[in-house]
């Protein structure tokens, strides 16, 4: 036994020997205590182990374990004589049915407690052990960003209370305007630089922050950062042909024709491109990749002006052609002047063979080209002229109801 005791009491010096062992002892002494006594309710040496919980109750700074047949906590406490305030807390709740095994039970009681908050102050009671449960019981709105401090009052006189003292330190907050959104961040760290690392937004290196990096953060002060980047990007685009325009005398006015089809050209040029928040502000070109010239189209437009005019207008042509075929100009004009009033462009509305009368003279197509005409010089007054006097003087005027 005596050797067991020099065993035991080496065995406490090694332990003690090391200031992180003075924890361990603590509990093997509790360990040993427990052993020996009961805490004043002891342990029924008869009482049957499967109807019976090991309880380690903590209360009012004392630990003690017993055997209980009691359902709940609330039961427990009562046969231990424990009484409860009305803002003491137990953990479990009392309510809570005790299994039977192993089961503890926790009383935290209900203690005065300042809250300072700024420059208001907070008097109450409450079992709350987490200072931020503290600061809630007090009636304060907590951030996550906020932070405490758990003092015990040393200056009783000044604060007229006993207990502890929760010192709040408010996260200040800050309006931060970024990638096309607006947050309100609150930080506790010092600078506007720290602040936005510490909520994670990285700045590119030629990101632009409204505020000084190594600015104090201030209550409510407002920083907005402007993402400035560049991208390179190769791009194709077209080049247009230009269009060449050639007047032709000898087509009718309003009528044109292709000479020369062309091509559109292409250019592949490199550029660098700028952006701020997502939206280009300009572009500079590097390279040229590649780039084929476009090709002239070429357009032939009429410039022959069909003249719907009056007789008059025509009589020096009139005249000459019947010159060339021996007729009396005044025939031509009459018959001219009764078809279509000298209106070269003219076409009746009466069909004959399912052909309308065309032209000064009132030629049917067919026999407009029946007499040396095409479809496409009909409207000609000069030709019209010429093909009449030659129909006429070959003819007569028998073709012309108009005499």
């Amino acid at each position: 036994m005596r050797n067991a005791h020099k065993s035991l009491v080496a065995f406490f010096q090694r332990l003690s020997a090391q200031p992180r062992n003075l924890l361990a002892i603590g509990i093997l002494i509790s360990i040993v205590s427990l052993g020996t006594s009961s805490g004043g309710l002891p342990m029924a040496a008869t009482a049957d182990a499967q109807s019976q919980a090991i309880i380690s109750l903590y209360a009012d700074g004392q630990q003690r374990l017993f055997s209980t047949d009691a359902g709940t906590v609330g039961d427990v406490l009562r046969r231990a004589n424990v009484k409860l305030d009305k803002q003491d807390l137990v953990e479990p709740a009392v309510s809570t049915p005790v299994p039977k095994t192993q089961f503890n039970i926790n009383v935290y009681r209900a203690r005065p407690v300042i809250v300072v908050d700024g420059i208001q102050t907070h008097r109450i009671s409450s079992a709350y052990q987490s200072p931020r449960l503290l600061a809630l019981a007090a009636g304060l709105i907590i951030y996550p960003e906020d932070q405490f401090r758990t003092e015990v009052i040393s200056n009783i006189v000044d604060s007229d209370a006993l207990g502890e003292e929760v010192v709040v330190t408010r996260a200040k907050p800050v309006n931060v305007s970024v990638d096309g959104k607006v947050r309100t961040i609150r930080t506790q760290e010092p600078t506007v630089g720290a602040a936005l690392k510490a909520v994670g937004v990285a700045l590119g290196a030629q990101d632009t922050v409204s505020a000084n990096l190594s600015l104090p953060v201030t209550p409510g002060m407002d920083v907005s950062i402007t993402r400035v980047s560049e991208a390179l990007a190769t791009l194709t685009q077209s080049l247009p042909r230009h269009v060449t325009t050639i007047a032709d005398p000898t087509q009718l006015k309003g009528q044109s024709s292709i000479r020369t089809p062309g091509s559109d050209g292409q250019k592949t040029v490199t550029y660098r491109i700028h952006y701020k928040n997502g939206i280009e502000t300009g572009r500079e070109a590097i390279q040229v990749v590649s780039q084929v010239q476009p090709v002239d189209q070429v357009v032939v437009e009429g410039t022959k002006v069909m003249f719907a005019g009056s007789v008059e207008y025509w009589r020096p042509l009139v005249e000459a052609a019947a010159a060339q075929w021996a007729l009396d100009p005044n025939t031509l004009l009459r018959i001219m002047n009764c078809e279509s009033h000298g209106n070269a462009t003219s076409v009746s509305h009466f069909v004959v063979n399912g052909e309308h009368p065309t032209g000064l003279f009132q030629f049917l197509p067919s026999t407009w080209r029946s007499a040396g005409g095409t479809n496409d010089n009909i409207f000609d007054g000069t030709v019209q002229i010429q093909l009449a006097a030659k129909k006429m003087a070959h003819e007569g005027t028998s073709a012309w109801q108009c005499k």
